[in-house]
């Protein structure tokens, strides 16, 4: 692995208004598949070839999230959402871009305001969903023989990331979002996959609650995943205890030579 620290700074956080955020930050090439599934159990997320994950020094309500797979139990509204989709077609592969998919995403993120990333033309959507990569794969999802939505993954023997899902307002109507997850981790069971992670999970936020409803779960802790919810959906860790400080670093900066 080729590894390149990035001089980080600090920025406005994009949950909360009254916070700023910090990220530990890499340029990552050549990666083996035992080295990336050593960074996504130590919290670490990517886009592209940029590798990040939080180091906020006031606060750590950022947690890793990820479900147990060959435990999973569906919920009774999961099971609505793939009712609702029962009609929607998918189809399974390596990650492919095309001008239909950005304008898709550029649809769901002016829905959706509070999304975090700084993607915002067409060649940053492709560095950060379409560049080449050697665990990369990618979920289509089909209305109609329309084209409703899109889910962006990494893929290893043990590990299943989720990066990215966008979708179209008519497919938002019939839990399309849901479905994608649910989806993923029926490919994740079929392939006998252990774990799938689901990035970043924070108790107070809207947008990031769902998260917990994929059971059994886990949440990284003190260096350590921890049970989070069971499959029944009681809660293991009091939100109050979930706090994340990130005080690892992958790779130092050189020092300087004078």
């Amino acid at each position: 692995m080729l590894a390149h620290f990035i001089d980080s700074k600090s920025f406005q956080c994009g949950y909360f208004d009254d916070r700023m955020s910090l990220f530990e930050e890499y340029l990552l090439e050549d990666i083996s598949e035992i080295e990336f599934d050593y960074l996504l159990a130590h919290g670490m997320r990517h886009f592209g070839d940029y590798y990040f994950r939080p180091r906020c020094k006031n606060c750590y309500r950022c947690i890793p999230i990820r479900v147990r797979v060959p435990d999973f139990k569906i919920t009774r509204s999961q099971k609505r959402a793939l009712k609702a989709c029962k009609e929607v077609s998918v189809r399974i592969g390596p990650p492919e871009f095309s001008e239909e998919k950005f304008v898709l995403y550029l649809e769901h993120k002016k829905r959706f305001q509070s999304l975090v990333d700084d993607v915002e033309d067409q060649k940053n959507f492709r560095m950060s969903f379409y560049s080449k990569s050697a665990f990369g794969i990618e979920f289509e999802y089909y209305v109609d023989g329309q084209l409703a939505g899109i889910a962006l993954g990494d893929i290893t023997q043990n590990a299943f990331s989720a990066i990215y899902t966008f979708y179209s307002s008519t497919a938002e109507k019939i839990s399309l979002g849901t479905f994608s997850v649910i989806r993923q981790l029926q490919f994740c069971l079929e392939h006998k996959i252990k774990y799938f992670y689901l990035g970043y999970y924070i108790s107070e936020n809207k947008s990031l609650m769902y998260k917990a409803s994929f059971r059994p779960n886990e949440v990284y802790l003190d260096g350590i995943w921890r049970p989070f919810r069971n499959s029944k959906g009681d809660k293991l860790v009091a939100d109050t205890q979930l706090a994340w400080k990130n005080s690892e670093f992958l790779v130092r900066a050189a020092p300087k030579i004078d």
